[in-house]
């Protein structure tokens, strides 16, 4: 069998990398498996797991996608009120809810915070502290324990 050339194999990861973000956000991390994604892609279960030996190396691999898709919810441009204000009205969308679930799902249940949850979080403060000031701290930890609530309720 002939190798597959380099741009064959980015187009491979891509595609998984795309049903993964999906299947993150649909389904959930515990929910997502070889199969699956092999079911979404089209690539065996073998071929996703050549490029991503453990469940893990998936998140590993994000890239800051999941972060992106979560702050584009979010009004960084003007004051902390409208960053709040936006921030409440995001937890009415699918996809914000479903990200902060990852998030959480991964600070909480992993021996150490895997590194695109708990980078993911440090980023979201740093970038409130640096658009805000020092005292958008306080106001994330509120929402943060706001959106906790609302996603038991």
């Amino acid at each position: 069998m002939p190798k597959r050339s380099k741009e064959d194999t980015e187009i491979t990861i891509q595609k998984i990398m795309d049903a993964v973000v999906d299947q993150l956000l649909r389904l959930g991390y515990d929910k997502m498996s070889y199969t699956t994604l092999s079911q979404q892609t089209g690539v065996s279960r073998t071929g996703i797991s050549h490029h991503f030996p453990k469940k893990t190396d998936f998140t590993a691999a994000l890239d800051g996608r999941i972060y992106k898709m979560f702050v584009e919810h979010l009004d960084f441009d003007n004051d902390i009120e409208t960053f709040s204000t936006s921030w409440l009205k995001a937890l009415e969308s699918e996809e914000f809810v479903a990200i902060l679930r990852l998030l959480f799902h991964h600070i909480v249940t992993a021996e150490r915070a895997h590194e695109f949850a708990s980078n993911g979080i440090e980023r979201l403060y740093k970038a409130t502290e640096s658009q805000f000031g020092n005292s958008s701290a306080k106001e994330l930890e509120w929402l943060i324990g706001r959106s906790l609530i609302r996603m038991v309720s």
